[in-house]
């Protein structure tokens, strides 16, 4: 009886601490990237489109946690339906994956209306998955 009780308590704490953890962890608006850039043949530079959060903030945020080889990518936030808003270009590979970089848009980022992340290759053909939030 004591040993179930033991087993019921355990479950409910690891129950408890998988939703804090994963609660704590997620951004608004973050969707996931698979592009690929450089080389040649079938590319895709561009992430899907997201609603950024109107919530102020004036940064995009890029994350990659995957690279097909030791070449990097370069990637900026657009504006979707005004290209000539756009945040700071960053670099991302596999030196910094996992790391969180944040980029200031050039002007006031509108909350409520539409962002794409546009990737370029550094050198030679990269595929490249991560995180971004606009």
């Amino acid at each position: 009886m004591l040993r179930n009780k033991m087993k019921k308590m355990a479950c409910v704490a690891l129950a408890s601490m998988c939703l804090a953890s994963t609660g704590a962890t997620a951004f608004a608006g973050t969707i996931p990237f698979n592009v690929t850039v450089g080389g040649s043949g079938t590319q895709d530079p561009l992430s899907m489109k997201e609603i950024k959060t109107a919530d102020g903030d004036q940064y995009a945020y890029f994350t990659g946690t995957w690279f097909s080889n030791t070449n990097g990518i370069y990637v900026r936030s657009y504006k979707k339906s005004d290209t000539t808003l756009y945040s700071s270009r960053t670099y991302l590979s596999s030196g910094n994956a996992g790391s969180t970089i944040k980029c200031r848009y050039n002007r006031n980022a509108d909350g409520g209306e539409y962002y794409f992340m546009k990737a370029t290759a550094a050198s030679g053909k990269v595929n490249a998955k991560g995180n971004y939030c606009p």
